[in-house]
């Protein structure tokens, strides 16, 4: 049976968070203040998973923080964390070890506007980027989806498993390869302290 690859959380926050926390002052300067500070109330209000909306419309409902460990707990087995190297090194590994390809449409990775922004701004890939998600591979993306979603999870299906060895983008206007693992784009920026930078 054909296994879907679902994405909790955004790509890119726990690094974007890092890097706006560490190149705060000049960051200011360039951004507005409530929408830069929007990253680490959202982290704070809802955790890396929970879904956002911009405190900047003040349309974020009052919800307890998400708790991952009871969410996921029946999904053992076909989890992923996506961490240090962001999504598409965690797909690249996932791939090689267990001898399969994938195909994944990147405009269906959820992502925060001011990361994207933040990102733009110091000429980083917001895909290789430290992140706190999960991949879940499953046969039932829309149920799960739904059962994510309904639990305050950012959750979306963006591809899926193939038998063939390709690592293929497929929204792209060329087809497109992920290539092997890279430096996380974090240490273009910040240079120093990396166990700490990673390890928090």
């Amino acid at each position: 049976m054909e296994k879907y690859i679902i994405f909790c959380g955004y790509v890119g926050l726990k690094g974007s968070l890092k890097i706006i926390e560490s190149r705060y002052d000049e960051l200011v300067g360039y951004f507005n203040k409530i929408y830069l500070d929007s990253v680490a109330c959202h982290i704070r209000d809802r955790g890396y998973y929970g879904r956002y909306l911009s405190p900047i419309n003040n349309d974020r409902p009052e919800i307890k923080p998400v708790d991952i460990d009871s969410i996921f707990a029946g999904f053992i087995g076909n989890v992923e964390d996506v961490t240090q190297g962001g999504i598409l090194d965690t797909l690249y590994n996932f791939a090689m070890s267990h001898r399969c390809g994938f195909e994944i449409e990147m405009k269906k990775i959820p992502a925060v506007q001011i990361c994207i922004e933040v990102c733009e701004y110091f000429g980083l890939n917001i895909y290789r980027l430290l992140t706190d998600g999960k991949l879940i591979m499953t046969d039932d993306p829309i149920d799960d989806c739904k059962y994510l979603n309904d639990k305050g999870i950012s959750a979306e299906i963006i591809g899926r498993l193939s038998k063939s060895l390709d690592k293929v983008i497929v929204d792209k206007e060329v087809t497109e390869y992920v290539n092997r693992p890279t430096e996380d784009e974090i240490f273009k920026v910040i240079k120093y302290e990396r166990e700490n930078i990673i390890g928090n």
